[in-house]
Order: C-alpha cells, then sequence, then structure tokens
C-alpha cells in the first residue's frame, strides 16, 4: 500500500473508532492522518516480520480500528507497567465494543471478534512488555 493508500485507509479507521465510539479515540484528534498513517502498522508488534502482521490484519480487518487505537496508545507509551496494562485492556474493550457494534447478538461472528479481541489483548500483554518499557 502506496502512502496516500494509507492515509485514506487510517482516515476511514479513525472514522471508524469515533462512530464506534471506541475508548480513546479521543487522543486519535492529536494526530494528523499523515502521522496515524506512520504510526498505524497493523495487527501485531513491530517486532514481527512484516508478513505476520499483513496476515494478522487480513484475518481480522474488524479489529484494525481497535489496532489503531492500540498503536497510538504504545506511541504515547511512558513505559510504565500501569499504562501497557491499561493499554492491552483498552485493546480487548474496544475489540468487543467492535463486536457489538458490527454484529448482532445472535449472529456467531459477534462472538468469534470478541475471543479473537481478547486473544490478541493477551497476546500483547504476555509479548509485549520488551518493547513498551523500551518506548
Amino acid at each position: 500500500m502506496n502512502k496516500e493508500d494509507k492515509v485514506k485507509h487510517v482516515r476511514r479507521l479513525r472514522e471508524k473508532c469515533e462512530e464506534w465510539d471506541l475508548d480513546g479515540n479521543v487522543v486519535l484528534d492529536y494526530y494528523s492522518d499523515r502521522d496515524l498513517a506512520r504510526i498505524y502498522n497493523g495487527l501485531g508488534s513491530d517486532s514481527m516480520p512484516a508478513w505476520l502482521r499483513k496476515a494478522a490484519t487480513f484475518l481480522s480487518p474488524d479489529l484494525e480500528p481497535t489496532a489503531l487505537v492500540h498503536d497510538v496508545d504504545f506511541e504515547r507509551a511512558d513505559g510504565t507497567r500501569k499504562s501497557f496494562d491499561d493499554a492491552n485492556r483498552r485493546f480487548k474493550k474496544n475489540g468487543y465494543k467492535s463486536a457489538r457494534k458490527l454484529y448482532g447478538w445472535a449472529d456467531p461472528r459477534r462472538y468469534l471478534l470478541m475471543n479473537r479481541a481478547r486473544r490478541y489483548g493477551n497476546y500483547c500483554q504476555l509479548f509485549g512488555w520488551d518493547a513498551w518499557k523500551s518506548k
């Protein structure tokens, strides 16, 4: 994806964050779309191979707005355990909120997405500390 396409993509993600009222979306207002395009890396850590992040993002496009907020949390990281834990809790909370916005209560995709958000949040919690404290 070229730079301009990424900026457009991030603009759409920002709109979804606001529309779905994701927790922490107001912090996105401090950044331009170009800044957010630089910060946003999809689902997964910068330490992961790019192909793996692309695969995770491709498999979970409904979590991209959640990942945008999480990436901004990471960008603003102060290196403390509390902010790390808060960011990962917010990822799960926003993933659940996204699932409820996208799918009705009787739609199994709602619960599959909630489960994926929980798992990804847990992966961040288990494997992301070293990257977080380096900020």
